[in-house]
């Protein structure tokens, strides 16, 4: 669990003080009574679900703008497993592209024979953290499951709970 929270909604320190870096809790609750945060309708945790459900789960639907629906759970994430390769303009392997000529004076991928026996089928070790080599799938199902409150501070998801 993350080791820093930041007040959202609840204060705690309910002040009525004005001193410098202080909030006069008791003039702000004044100034807006019909606020929901005062009537205990909005709380820090209500806040956090509905930011779980309008931000991180499920899907944005941008009425054709650009992208049309876009699920952010990622459910599309390509498998390594399945890529495709070959000649003919496929990759040598998931990790790499093929790197056979078309022939003299081709630039066209379609005419590219297959790629030298076992060129790329051994992916080299990723610079970095985490786990360059993952496949998009397994990681995006794991990042889709991290709830807000999941994140650690300089640790990526491992997938939360």
């Amino acid at each position: 669990m993350p080791t820093h929270t930041q007040t959202v909604v609840n204060v705690t320190e309910k002040s009525a003080l004005s001193a410098l870096g202080k909030a006069n809790f008791m003039r702000v609750a004044g100034s807006f009574p019909a606020s929901p945060i005062h009537s205990g309708e909005m709380t820090d945790e209500s806040v956090a679900a509905q930011f779980q459900a309008l931000v991180l789960d499920g899907q944005v639907n941008d009425g054709g703008h650009t992208f049309g629906t876009f699920d952010r759970d990622y459910v599309d994430a390509p498998d390594m497993e399945s890529v495709k390769t070959g000649g003919g303009g496929l990759p040598a392997s998931p990790y790499v592209p093929n790197p056979v000529s078309p022939g003299p004076g081709s630039l066209d991928a379609t005419k590219q024979g297959e790629a030298p026996e076992g060129f790329g089928q051994t992916p080299n070790s990723q610079w970095g953290s985490g786990d360059g080599l993952a496949s998009p799938k397994t990681t995006s199902e794991a990042i889709s499951r991290t709830k807000l409150g999941d994140y650690i501070m300089g640790k990526a998801s491992s997938g939360g709970s």
